[in-house]
């Protein structure tokens, strides 16, 4: 089975971990965005990687060196010596995520019981109808619920994009890379 190719085409080998932005002013082809985070970014947007994906990159023959396949191990070690940083990055994130949900509890829990106090109070029977609507099921209600959104989100939902782009790394881990040499460097 041959699998999907996930192609990216650098000027230089160094192309796939660094950018010099300031080759924009003289260089048409120079990159803005590292050839690494290209490939990520690429993953991501199809979807789930497959196993017989591969990393394809494409060279001018000047960059490539005399070995394409010496060249091709070399990017491969450096690929998966960054996608090891970047899923370090990404566990940082994550925990810094997760402390965030947990120091957002301190503020957003005597909110809620605050909220849902001044709710239920105004859901007594002597309110009038108009106060139990407004109040009692509107604005302390919504109230109670702001206090514990935040966090929940970002227990559950602002870490997501981190696993994604973990299982994603993971995935890249595994993948082999090819190099090709080009003769004409593509315009964008």
């Amino acid at each position: 089975m041959s699998g999907r190719e996930v192609v990216v085409h650098l000027t230089r080998p160094e192309d796939l971990v660094t950018v010099d932005p300031a080759g924009l002013y003289d260089d048409p082809d120079a990159r803005s965005v590292p050839g690494a985070e290209e490939i990520v970014d690429e993953l991501l947007a199809r979807g789930r990687p497959g196993r017989h994906d591969r990393v394809v990159v494409t060279l001018p023959p000047a960059t490539a060196g005399p070995d394409p396949a010496a060249t091709a191990a070399h990017l491969q070690t450096v690929l998966r010596r960054w996608c090891v940083r970047r899923n370090e990055r990404g566990e940082r994130e994550g925990a810094v995520l997760w402390r965030q949900g947990l120091n957002s509890l301190r503020p957003g829990i005597p909110l809620f019981l605050i909220g849902l106090l001044f709710s239920t109070g105004f859901l007594e029977p002597d309110v009038p109808a108009f106060l139990q609507d407004v109040l009692g099921n509107g604005v302390f209600l919504v109230i109670a619920w702001v206090g514990l959104w935040y966090p929940l989100d970002l227990f559950f939902f602002a870490r997501l994009p981190l696993r994604r782009e973990h299982r994603v790394l993971d995935a890249l881990l595994a993948m082999p890379v090819e190099v090709r040499v080009r003769e004409v460097a593509p315009r964008e």
